[in-house]
């Protein structure tokens, strides 16, 4: 093990060698890719998810999301055998987009509020693409076509949760982490604390945009791939976004609607950079995330495109 760990240090530090080479030689691509991805996340993700980042931390914060358990709680230990402040987590991650659902997860494991095995089961399903990002950026904006942003929708929703399904335990887990109680916390104390929190997971996210971004630029310049839909699949494995837009502007076909779902389901390196990220140090597994949203995708495309066939078309 000890070996195998030493040898995939070494592999990282010559490929960031490389990186920071090319950095230094090319900076007519890395400057423009930086301002690029800069401007990205200034200008559509830090107003999109600031917002709903410091609304969700109050929630935990407070201790209000007793509520929403009472609520939940009968659909949450039907269909995932979790518990109603693990469903807070899924309703998160399903409404609010990446990496919301994976940062939900470790602050309500941090907080107590659940357990080690039931934010394990969360991260492998909660942790998605938003219904407006889908919707409006990839269907409208991008494809030119609202059917295609639901259908996209559709699948990605259904597969997740088919996800949380097939790998939830056998039974749920009777023992209270957290009676849930609101907090003894004054009101300025816990938003003072949710705004901190906040501006430093987006300062942080912010940080991997631009950083991905410009590895994207690098990819894009030396690395020749002549079929547009695998450019675009290899793409939307370093940043989806990037992904998205070489799919929509290739010839419309299941293949290309497949290749989307797929990078939509899986995140890409991007966001699981930043999902890593909130879940370090809690003692999630990090290998069997990556291989769920891999399984992730791969239902995406299956259900997407039964979605597209028999349904929408």
């Amino acid at each position: 093990m000890l070996k195998f760990k030493g040898e995939i240090t070494v592999i990282i530090t010559i490929f960031v060698t490389i990186i920071n080479a090319f950095l230094l030689i090319f900076p007519q691509i890395v400057l423009p890719a930086a301002r690029d991805g800069l401007m990205l996340w200034f200008n559509n993700i830090l107003p999109s998810l600031l917002p709903f980042m410091i609304g969700s931390n109050i929630l935990i914060l407070l201790g209000g999301i007793s509520i929403f358990c009472r609520i939940i709680s009968p659909v949450t230990k039907f269909l995932f055998k979790l518990s109603g402040t693990a469903g807070f987590a899924v309703l998160i991650g399903l409404t609010s987009g990446y990496p919301m659902g994976a940062k939900t997860t470790a602050d309500l494991l941090k907080n107590k509020e659940i357990s080690l095995k039931e934010a394990q089961h969360l991260i492998y399903f909660c942790n998605n693409a938003g219904p407006i990002f889908i919707i409006s950026v990839v269907g409208l904006s991008l494809f030119n076509n609202l059917h295609v942003g639901y259908t996209l929708l559709a699948g990605h929703i259904i597969s997740a949760l088919i996800i949380g399904i097939i790998l939830r335990p056998k039974f749920v887990e009777e023992k209270k982490v957290n009676k849930g109680d609101f907090s003894n916390k004054s009101i300025g104390g816990i938003i003072s604390e949710a705004v901190k929190n906040a501006m430093e997971s987006m300062t942080f996210i912010g940080g991997l945009i631009i950083f991905f971004n410009v590895l994207f630029a690098l990819f894009d310049n030396f690395v020749v791939i002549n079929e547009p839909v695998l450019n675009g699949f290899f793409s939307g494995i370093i940043e989806i976004t990037s992904g998205a837009k070489r799919l929509s502007e290739v010839e419309f076909s299941l293949f290309s609607l497949g290749t989307v779902a797929f990078i939509l389901g899986f995140g890409g390196f991007s966001v699981h950079a930043q999902a890593l990220h909130f879940i370090n140090g809690t003692g999630l597994k990090t290998g069997s995330y990556i291989l769920a949203k891999a399984a992730h995708g791969l239902l995406a495309v299956v259900v997407t495109l039964i979605l597209w066939q028999y349904i929408i078309k």
